[in-house]
């Protein structure tokens, strides 16, 4: 009877060691993005993606239908597609670095 409530446990201890095994690299919350060889890789972004399309978002009173990251040798920029009230479509780029638009 006592092993049948202590499995339900370890199963749930098991599963919750595998869930913290394989949970994202914590650092990458606070500007590093990961490893390069062993070296730790310093993000030096000033707005996140999420930040560019909301900024955009409020500049021009536009509805972001589309956003991607593109990447220029060191440089990141986001490139945010928006859909403004008249029905048009146009791009807005965000140096990620500095957050100001291109």
């Amino acid at each position: 009877m006592a092993l049948n409530r202590l499995l339900p446990l370890a199963t749930m201890c098991l599963m919750l060691g595998t869930a913290i095994a394989w949970a994202p690299d914590a650092s990458a919350s606070n500007g590093h993005r990961g490893h390069d060889n062993g070296a730790r890789v310093v993000d030096d972004r000033a707005i996140s993606l999420d930040e560019a399309v909301a900024q955009a978002e409020r500049r021009y009173k536009a509805r972001a239908v589309k956003a991607e990251e593109k990447h220029h040798g060191d440089r990141v920029e986001y490139r945010i597609r928006l859909l403004g009230d008249d029905g048009r479509v146009f791009e807005v780029r965000v140096d990620a670095a500095t957050g100001r638009e291109d």
